[in-house]
């Protein structure tokens, strides 16, 4: 291991400070420094990450941060301006500004007046080893004209936490501080990260000035679902931190491309969600549990960072995602043609429950009952298993196969073997794989846990998140997968 990204996060859920004291046998005061500097002498780093271990608290987060996200190489160096605005979520910006900072990012950040109320200017200068601004006017001569200044020659700004009144300040062309003023004048691409109460995210008023900005070719990330700081539950939080550094990265990284090779076109994804039914007659079907919620949280997450997803489902009784082609099916045969209709993509993820076989009926004569009349209580019959198509497999192994092929195992024991053996023999580049237990009754719920196993079999194990948490987990994992491989083909 050779970093913990949130020192005090880490220490409280081994106990706190003082119980990690006892557990080092060190000082309070000692794990009060290492909370305040958010760093560990490395020392300690491998006694910790045995507590951790023991105590099964090792989150997929706390192993990966520095693994799954791909640095940018020094000479790729870009611009970005990061505007914070006075949302209860704006502390989480910090860790985002570490994540650019890392990657070699070249940072100016503005905080607004009441984003001053929760974070200071000293933790970013601190993080960031910059000035933080704060002021439309200074004093010092070389810094007058902050808003034409920051303005100016930037890869990208971003508006994170972007709250209502800051989305209808921008609407609205108000220009009443430094942070308003730099969206006026700016001739930089801006991208907004809404955060704000769930009636106020619903609201018409911010609806319609999304909309207008929206026009204005201002991009925004979708706020998250969930329980937010007030108690209300309903859509409005910040999105992710990695779906935001992802998000922005990506497009950072296609502004390049297409700056020094020609590369134009959006990442294709294609997706498969949700169960097959199985007809037995015209009344009857087999099926199975899946509800389709995990791949219809890829398939918007995804959409959320630009990529093109095509979405191929089974039947579900969730609401259709807003994606760029989304095909319904019913049977297993008929989404293994679409999905052969579909394949030209770069990364395929089969989270469809696709039903194994097929149930045939005969009568004890051995002979077949046909599917067009119910079959009736008072018939001798019995039922024959046919194999379905196995899609994964197929698409691994087909000639158009593409980058990236992903797929999901369910399991009720022996999850890691049966994952990799799945795996290896269908020739996939990752699988996520679900224990299906009483703690993790997946099917329906909004919640998950898994693993996620590469083609080294190196295993990563997340924390219980929301499905579209979850979804962000998989898609970096996914990009940084997909960008090595696009990096070892263009070199």
């Amino acid at each position: 291991m050779n970093n913990f990204t949130n020192v005090p996060e880490l220490i409280f859920k081994l106990g706190g400070t003082g119980s990690v004291s006892k557990l080092l046998k060190t000082n309070p005061s000692t794990i009060s420094n290492w909370k305040k500097n958010n760093k560990i002498p490395k020392s300690y780093m491998n006694k910790l990450d045995i507590l951790l271990k023991k105590k099964n608290l090792l989150t997929y987060t706390e192993y990966e941060s520095n693994t799954r996200i791909t640095s940018l190489k020094k000479k790729s160096k870009f611009s970005i301006l990061v505007i914070i605005s006075g949302g209860v979520s704006c502390y989480k910006v910090l860790e985002l500004l570490r994540l650019y900072h890392n990657n070699n990012f070249d940072i100016d950040v503005v905080l607004t007046e009441s984003a001053q109320k929760f974070i200071t200017p000293l933790v970013v200068t601190s993080l960031i080893n910059k000035k933080c601004y704060t002021e439309l006017f200074s004093s010092e001569e070389e810094e007058n004209m902050n808003h034409i200044n920051l303005a100016r020659n930037k890869d990208l700004i971003l508006v994170a936490p972007c709250t209502a009144n800051f989305v209808a300040k921008i609407t609205h062309g108000i220009a009443d501080d430094l942070a308003s003023n730099i969206i006026l004048a700016s001739d930089s691409k801006i991208l907004i990260a809404p955060s704000m109460n769930p009636y106020m995210w619903e609201n018409k008023a911010t609806q319609d000035n999304l909309k207008i900005l929206r026009q204005r070719d201002i991009d925004l990330i979708n706020p998250n679902s969930g329980l937010m700081a007030c108690g209300e539950v309903g859509k409005g939080r910040l999105p992710d931190i990695n779906e935001i550094f992802s998000f922005t990265r990506n497009y950072l990284l296609k502004k390049k491309e297409k700056r020094h090779t020609g590369f134009e076109s959006k990442l294709k994804i294609l997706i498969t969600a949700g169960p097959t039914q199985e007809k037995i007659d015209p009344i009857r079907y087999v099926s199975n549990n899946s509800s389709g919620k995990q791949g219809y949280a890829l398939a918007e997450e995804f959409l959320k960072l630009g990529a093109h997803v095509t979405l191929i489902s089974g039947p579900t009784n969730i609401n259709k995602p807003n994606v760029n082609k989304f095909i319904e099916v019913v049977s297993a045969e008929e989404m293994l043609s679409q999905v052969e209709n579909n394949i030209d993509c770069d990364i395929f993820i089969s989270s469809a429950a696709v039903c194994d076989w097929k149930l045939i009926p005969y009568t004890l004569k051995n002979k077949k009952l046909p599917k067009n009349d119910k079959l009736k209580k008072n018939k001798d019959i019995f039922f024959k298993l046919e194999t379905n198509p196995d899609i994964i497999k197929f698409v691994s192994q087909n000639k158009k196969r593409p980058t990236l092929v992903i797929g999901f195992a369910a399991e009720t024991k022996n999850l890691i073997p049966n994952a990799t053996k799945k795996l290896e023999e269908k020739q996939l580049d990752m699988i996520i794989a679900n224990l299906i237990e009483k703690e993790n009754a997946i099917f329906g719920k909004e919640y998950n846990k898994i693993f996620i196993i590469d083609k080294q079999c190196k295993i990563q194990k997340s924390e219980k998140l929301t499905k579209h948490e979850i979804a962000n987990l998989i898609i970096s994992k996914t990009l940084k997968l997909h960008e090595e491989k696009y990096a070892k083909n263009y070199n």
